[in-house]
């Protein structure tokens, strides 16, 4: 057990032993429902989202540099420097995921940047329809795919500011149709991210649509590399 999952597991420990609750929940085409531990327990490994990858035949590896990331060779920081975060966004998670389902792995990144109303919102009379998906320092969350573009990396996919941010992001295929979905934890602009429910979104051939929400207050979310369709909050 490395050190990351040595801690992951005293964490749980102290979770399962203490006031905070905890639970499980699977997805499946109706969408998230509870999962009950059977009476001789579940072994509990918690995985990570992947920070290697290869695309386009090269490994490739994230570098964070407090809310920079710099797309790199691997080990992090060895070789070349394929591409970098701009100054002005704080990169909050990055992993490798195939969440538009080209056949081809994409550096994931939660990204909190200053707010962009529509383009077309200039030429509308009833613009500003998303003016209100931003915080009290004008900073809006999004999900953001690097990937291979020509013979560089660049955006394939960038989303406008979302209605309502997220964090703790897990990729997997978590309602077993051989497609990963993206699974987070969402609250309010503004609020307490200690107090989310999980949402699972999906991919739809232009970007991704909600497939379910669970009501919660939950702190944090980890995925179980035992059964890849469980999912564990914490409260």
């Amino acid at each position: 057990m490395n050190v990351w999952r040595l801690i992951i597991f005293l964490c749980l420990v102290f979770t399962m032993s203490s006031p905070a609750g905890f639970s499980a929940w699977t997805a499946d085409a109706g969408g998230i429902s509870p999962y009950i531990f059977p009476q001789e327990g579940l072994p509990i490994t918690v995985v990570r989202n992947p920070e290697n990858a290869i695309i386009a035949g090269d490994e490739l590896c994230i570098q964070r540099d407090d809310d920079r990331v710099t797309l790199t060779g691997c080990p992090a920081g060895a070789g070349l420097s394929y591409w970098q975060s701009p100054a002005d966004w704080q990169v909050k998670e990055a992993f490798f995921a195939d969440l538009n389902l080209d056949q081809e792995p994409e550096l994931v990144m939660l990204v909190w940047r200053p707010f962009r109303s529509w383009p077309v919102d200039k030429f509308l009379s009833h613009g500003g329809r998303i003016d209100s998906f931003q915080d009290a320092n004008g900073m809006s969350c999004q999900v953001i795919l690097v990937g291979k573009k020509g013979r560089g990396f660049g955006e394939v996919w960038a989303g406008s500011a979302m209605a309502d941010p997220i964090h703790s992001l897990k990729a997997a295929d978590f309602d077993g149709d051989e497609l990963d979905e993206l699974a987070a934890l969402e609250y309010r602009y503004d609020g307490n991210p200690q107090d989310s429910s999980l949402v699972l979104w999906e991919w739809n051939g232009f970007g991704f649509s909600l497939a379910a929400r669970q009501e919660g207050n939950f702190a944090t979310l980890l995925m179980l590399e035992n059964d890849p369709t469980l999912l564990l909050t914490i409260k």
